[in-house]
This record gives structure tokens, sequence and C-alpha cells, in this order.
């Protein structure tokens, strides 16, 4: 396989169009509060301008007012403005080129963006001889918890656009080429199958769902790998590429492209955890800089040291960034050999993976016992860490307990009130499943999304000049009128919940693009998540009341003359519930 059909004109040209469509949808999200508040908290919104990836990418193509309009077709086909805006864009480029080809100057962006694509070409072509690196990534931190007001945060690796172009094409590459030794039982980051689909987090469930109805009883095991990404030893994760790429070769006389391997080499020499991350720690400065709370990146050198010997971090690069797309590929590849191990364990064993999360299951405890020991033998092998797994004992009693061990050892699937050690949930991927065959919601996930609508109602309030809880909204800073912003508001919570839908497509849930709902299409109408998606619905009318009182000394008119003051009212159409009745 050749990698250079992998960074033709076209395959690049299109991951720069989603990356300005990316850029474009950030922007209209900051431009979106400064649209309405005058307040000082506003300006304080960092501008595109600022970001050196933006500035990057907008001299490769034109102003956005000079992006060629979709057809009705085309528009049909693009579920969400994301996907609209690339279009625009390789519309664009395309029209352009065709009038270059009859004798148009061209304009400048497309000389620049012509001329972008030939270096990354160039770059991949000579990558062996040349003295090509990719530039150290910029380090994020997203926050995963607080404990005793100790926040600890996870480290994000932002590459930048060149650098993520060539990162992401190889990762193609590399999944095409290794797909084909992958085993069935792994999910995540994989190449389109015998039947032209990709596989998703939405089969795994189906296929729990299925063992459930093919065996009874079922015993179920879970392991869960300790700071995964974190912990991945690069000289050990280079032996596996080479033995698993000859064994490829061997199978299928196709050998692996050598820019390929460099390009995965140099890849891993442009992070570690000790380097780029762990020293950020002692630095505060780092922490005001990318205004976030002072807090730490958490990592597990002692254990890891306790484990693999002394000085095993001191003499060891470890650690691959999260946030890429070789490190999505770098997941299946190191634990390869542990799923052939653990399907060979036993007879029957049922076992999926979905990137570093597993479940195992059979009707022999005993079996299910083993084939844990196997995977956590395996892991301890590849120099990784998991955590511990726990019994489950009266789970009737202490349900909260074993939610959150995150590793289990196996118990058994079933009613609770036939037996106070029976489990009646399973959890996987964001899903949970009974052993009636009903599906729900993770609870933390329902959390999560009642924290991400009071968040949005939050920076409305802020940005309006309530910043503590005993000051109000003022007048003189709002742009618009009080049911401009919360008509706003009230559109950008249907966006994220169920999508850009309109009265007349909302029986159609799941072709309305990314959002919520669309994350758990296999959710199906039964009691327990009719309730969940009905509270989310009121969460959500909470938070559009709250801010209707929020902004009652907002009496600033509307400058359209075309806005409607009174009320629309937004029904099931627009409902989280709305999808479970019309999926």
């Amino acid at each position: 396989m050749d990698i250079n059909d992998y960074f033709s004109e076209k395959k690049i040209i299109r991951l720069l169009c989603k990356y300005r469509a990316i850029h474009a949808g950030k922007r209209h999200e900051k431009h979106m509060i400064r649209n309405f508040s005058t307040h000082h908290r506003s300006n304080n919104i960092l501008s595109s301008e600022q970001n050196p990836l933006f500035q990057e990418i907008q001299e490769l193509f034109p102003s956005r007012r000079k992006w060629k309009k979709l057809h009705r077709d085309e528009r049909t086909y693009c579920l969400d403005s994301n996907k609209s805006n690339q279009e625009r864009l390789y519309n664009t480029y395309l029209k352009t080129k065709k009038d270059i080809g009859n004798g148009i100057v061209a304009p400048i962006w497309y000389d620049k963006l012509i001329k972008y694509v030939e270096d990354i070409k160039n770059e991949v072509l000579h990558i062996e001889t040349s003295n090509y690196s990719f530039t150290p990534p910029k380090i994020t931190g997203i926050k995963k918890d607080e404990k005793e007001k100790k926040i600890t945060y996870r480290p994000i690796a932002v590459y930048d656009i060149k650098s993520k172009i060539i990162c992401s094409l190889t990762a193609k590459y590399l999944t095409n080429y290794f797909d084909s030794i992958f085993l069935d039982c792994s999910y995540a980051f994989r190449a389109k199958n015998k039947s032209n689909i990709i596989p998703t987090h939405h089969d795994c469930i189906e296929k729990i769902g299925n063992e459930r109805k093919t065996n009874n009883p079922l015993y179920v095991a879970e392991c869960d790998i300790q700071k995964f990404f974190d912990t991945v030893n690069h000289e050990h994760l280079l032996n596996i590429f080479y033995d698993i790429s000859k064994k490829i070769e061997i199978k299928t006389s196709k050998s692996i492209d050598q820019k390929a391997y460099k390009i995965f080499q140099l890849f891993l020499n442009s992070y570690s955890f000790q380097e780029n991350v762990l020293k950020l720690n002692s630095d505060s400065t780092w922490f005001e800089n990318n205004k976030l709370p002072i807090g730490k990146f958490g990592w597990v050198e002692k254990n890891l040291n306790n484990e693999f010997g002394q000085n095993y971090c001191a003499e060891n690069k470890i650690g691959v960034p999260q946030g890429n797309a070789i490190s999505c590929f770098i997941a299946n590849l190191i634990l390869h050999n542990i799923d052939e191990e653990v399907l060979s364990s036993g007879k029957d064993i049922f076992y999926i993976r979905y990137c570093d999360d597993m479940i195992l299951m059979h009707p022999n405890k005993d079996t299910c016992n083993n084939a844990l020991k196997v995977f956590m033998s395996g892991i301890h092998a590849n120099f990784l860490l998991y955590h511990e797994p726990t019994a489950n004992l009266n789970y009737k009693a202490q349900s909260s307990s074993f939610w959150d061990s995150k590793s289990k050892l196996p118990f058994l699937w079933g009613d609770k009130n036939v037996n106070e050690n029976n489990v009646p949930w399973v959890s996987f991927v964001g899903y949970q499943i009974n052993f009636n065959g009903q599906i729900r919601v993770r609870k933390s996930t329902i959390k999560k999304e009642t924290k991400k609508q009071v968040a949005e109602t939050e920076k409305v309030i802020e940005n309006l000049g309530k910043l503590k809880h005993y000051q109000e909204t003022r007048n003189e800073h709002s742009r618009w009128s009080k049911r401009q912003i919360i008509f706003s508001l009230q559109q950008r919570l249907i966006s994220m919940s169920v999508g850009r839908i309109q009265i007349y497509n909302h029986k159609k849930p799941t072709k309305q693009g990314l959002c919520w709902t669309n994350g758990f299409k296999m959710l199906t109408k039964n009691r327990i998540i009719s309730k969940q998606l009905r509270y989310l619905d009121r969460r959500r009318a909470h938070q559009l009341k709250r801010l209707q009182n929020e902004l009652n000394k907002i009496t600033r008119k509307s400058k359209k003359t075309t806005f409607k003051e009174n009320d629309t009212f937004y029904g099931s159409a627009y409902s989280y519930f709305n999808f479970l009745k019309h999926k």
C-alpha cells in the first residue's frame, strides 16, 4: 500500500475544509455572546483572530461571504451547519479551479492553498530522508474531576494544522493497513467492513443485547485500564508495530509503506508525558495563561515504578497525545495481542472492546473469571496498569459502591429482587442495558447533559452583568430585547440536544446531524428511558424560565422590525422525547 495515495490534493483540501468549518462554528458561538452583550466580560472572549491555528488556515480560503452557496439537494444532504460549511468551502475551491482553467487569474488565497497542499505532499514524499519533525503540541487541560477543592485535568495535545493533516491521513492509512488483522471484537476506530459500514459504539450494545437473548444466566466482568494514553511505552509500542506489520506482510503479501513507519516514529518523538505535561504541574503561570484554575495533571509515576522497576519512568519515554487520530489507532494496536489471548482463553467467551473499554461475559463464572485474569495479565505484559477489580457484595443494599468501582469481578446479570447479589444493569460506552433488554442512558451522562444546559444559561446571564448571586442583569449591557435573548438561548439548547430540527422534518430525528440524542441511536421506548428524556426536557424548560426571570430588568426593544416579540411555543417536535417517539 502506497501512503502517497492518501495525500492527494483532494483529500488534503477536504481536511482543510473540515478544519476551517470547525473554526467557523467556534467563531459563530463566540460572536453570539458579543451580538447581545456590551458587558466588558464579552470582550474577554478570545477572538478567533488571536488563535494561531485560525490565522494559519484563514489565509487558505476566501472570506465567508464569498463561499459558494449550496443547491437544494446539497443542503438536504448536509445535516448540520458544520457539514454545510465544509461543502461550501470545497465547492468554492472547485469553482475557482474551473475558472482558472478558463483563463481567470487565480486569487491570492487559491495560490496559498495550492502551495500549502504541495508543501504537505512534498514533506510526506521525502519524509524518510528529510529532517522533518512534528512541532511539539500545545497542551490544553480539560477538567476531569475535583476532590477536596483540588482540580485534576486531562491533558489534550493540540498540533498545528499541517501536523494534524499529516497525522490524520497517516492514521487512515494505518487503520486500513492493520484492519485486516484486527479482530471483530474491537469496535473503535476501524475501517469499513465487508458491508461498507464503519462499526460504532451502537453496535456494541446491539451485540450485548443479542448475547443476553442467547445465553441466560450470564456472568459479566469489567476491567478499566488506568491512565491508558498517559502510560503507553514508546519503545514497546514500536516493537508491537513492527511485529504486527510483519504478520500482515506474511498474510497479505503487502508490506507497509516505510514513510508511514517514519511518520509514526516522528509522532511518538514529538510527545511524552514527562517532557510535555508533567512539568506543567509546577508552573502556576501556565494555568493563569490558559485561564484555568490552578490544579494538576494526574499521573501514576509511583505505580509504574512499583510495577516495572524503580527507574522505569526515568529510563523510558511514556505517554501518547490524547486528541490525535494516530493515538486512536494506537489503542487497537497495543491491545490487539490481548484480544487474541482473551478470545482463546475459553470456549464461547463473549468479549468486546471499544478503545480502552472492555466487557466480558460467559454463562460460567469460572470461565469468565479466567478470561478476566488473562486480560489483566496481558495489560501488565504491555507495561500498562489497571484498576484492581472488586467483588459485588449485596448489590441491593450497596449499589452505589458497585457503580463507583471501575473494574468488577464476575457478577451475575439478573434481577436484584431474586438474589441480592444480582446486578440488573450492565454499563458500556454511555449506555446501560438491563437483564430484560431495556436500554437507558448512564446516569452520569444525564447529569453531564443537564450541567451543559445550566452552563449555557449562565454564560448568557454572566455576560449581561450578573456575576454574583446578589447582582442583577442590567439593561445597559444588552444589545437585544429580552425576547431576542431568550429565543437565542432556546435555539442553542434545541440545537445541542436534538439538532437543527424543523417542524417539517421532526419525524426524522436520527437525520439531524451532530447532537446529544444522535449519540444514543440504540434507545428504544420503555418506561425508564422515557422518564430520563422527559426529565431532560423539564430541565431545559427550567433553564429558559430561569433566564426569563433573570431578564426582568431588560427593557430594550428589538431593532429588527421582523422579529416577533411574542413567545413562540416550541413543543413536542423539539423535545428530547421526540427522538424516542419517532426514531
